[in-house]
């Protein structure tokens, strides 16, 4: 076979390799994107259907639990609603939560402005420290805190309650309104004080005024992680002071009370729309 047959058998083999590397990409992003759609389709599948038996469930007229239910109507949330021990967990829930975000925006709009506009030591570490009770462990974190309160015998008082819950949502301060923080330019506040301004009026009347979305936007998650909390409460409340989620868990523990169901549809609609909200305020910023 001569040289010229060669060449010509390797440029006729070239296009043949060309378009079967073609297919075969194409092929396989044909099954990435089959896999893609059936990991997804499995996401949604095993995360909605608790949710949908839930909702199902909170509108059955049984005493007991049973799928699917064999009478509908209100009777769980009538029940929810004429029962005291749950309204006065949930009035406490609500109590705690509200005054906890509020405490979590004081300590955490001036760390913010310390930790992005000055020229504080250590700014990584003090965030680390901030953002702490995010990465350790609940568990770990609620036995720490018992050991302390019982030493200080703060055990089921309030005060220790709420600035528990201040750490605990702490950290969604930080993090939404530095990341809002990270996207203003100092320059502004630079401009107005060349303007006269005093620095606090400066931070104040510019800086401040364009945070408010995320302000807002810290407060709402602030408020859900607080509302929410189930583990810290168990081991610092005491058998006196019991929230919605304490008398979730002692509920599913002694017994199981159909009213649940009634209960978790609404912190699931209560929850969707105030994320709904806080998602749009961040939006604005």
């Amino acid at each position: 076979m001569t040289t010229d047959t060669l060449s010509s058998s390797t440029a006729r083999a070239a296009p043949a390799r060309v378009v079967l590397d073609t297919v075969g990409r194409r092929a396989l992003a044909r099954g990435m994107r089959a896999a893609d759609l059936v990991v997804r389709g499995l996401a949604v599948f095993f995360l909605g259907v608790p949710i949908v038996c839930v909702v199902v469930l909170s509108f059955s007229n049984a005493e007991v639990l049973q799928f699917p239910p064999k009478s509908w109507g209100l009777r769980q949330y009538r029940s929810f609603l004429g029962s005291d021990t749950w309204i006065d967990a949930m009035v406490l829930s609500f109590k705690l939560a509200t005054v906890s975000a509020a405490l979590a925006l004081l300590i955490g709009i001036p760390a913010v402005f310390a930790l992005h506009r000055s020229r504080l030591r250590l700014k990584g570490l003090l965030q680390a420290i901030g953002l702490s009770p995010l990465v350790i462990p609940g568990v770990a974190y609620a036995v720490a805190l018992y050991t302390l309160f019982v030493q200080f015998r703060l055990t089921s008082n309030m005060a220790a309650l709420v600035l528990t819950y201040a750490v605990h949502g702490l950290p969604f301060v930080l993090l939404i309104l530095g990341s809002a923080m990270a996207r203003l330019p100092a320059e502004t506040e630079l401009v107005a004080m060349t303007l006269g301004a005093s620095r606090p009026r400066a931070m104040v009347g510019i800086t401040l005024r364009l945070l408010l979305p995320a302000i807002g936007a810290s407060y709402i998650f602030a408020f859900i992680t607080s509302f929410d909390e189930a583990v810290l409460i168990n081991f610092l409340g005491g058998p006196g002071t019991v929230t919605l989620p304490k008398a979730i868990f002692d509920n599913v523990k002694t017994g199981l009370d159909p009213n649940i169901t009634a209960i978790a549809t609404l912190l699931m609609a209560g929850t969707g729309v105030v994320g709904s909200l806080a998602f749009l305020l961040r939006r604005k910023v």
